[in-house]
């Protein structure tokens, strides 16, 4: 039995660290992110370019960990 727990802890241990890793990877991502919103409001007042197709950071990281269900939010536009 006690093989059982060592083997159980183990396997939480290694699925905490993974979704530490995952969380640290969305905070870069969170962070990557605002940073560009903060520079779309600073240009609020530049002609806009022509619209760029690449997905936000944070949907390139939920793509990227596709067998965990995070929602993706739609892109707000600013007035």
């Amino acid at each position: 039995m006690e093989d059982y727990d060592v083997r159980s802890a183990a396997s939480i241990l290694a699925s905490v660290k993974e979704q530490e890793a995952r969380f640290e990877q969305l905070t870069r991502a969170l962070e990557e992110e605002r940073r560009n919103v903060t520079l779309q409001l600073e240009r609020a007042n530049v002609p806009p370019n022509a619209p760029t197709s690449q997905p936000l950071a944070w949907q390139q990281v939920v793509m990227q960990v596709n067998h965990v269900a995070i929602p993706v939010l739609p892109r707000v536009r600013l007035p």
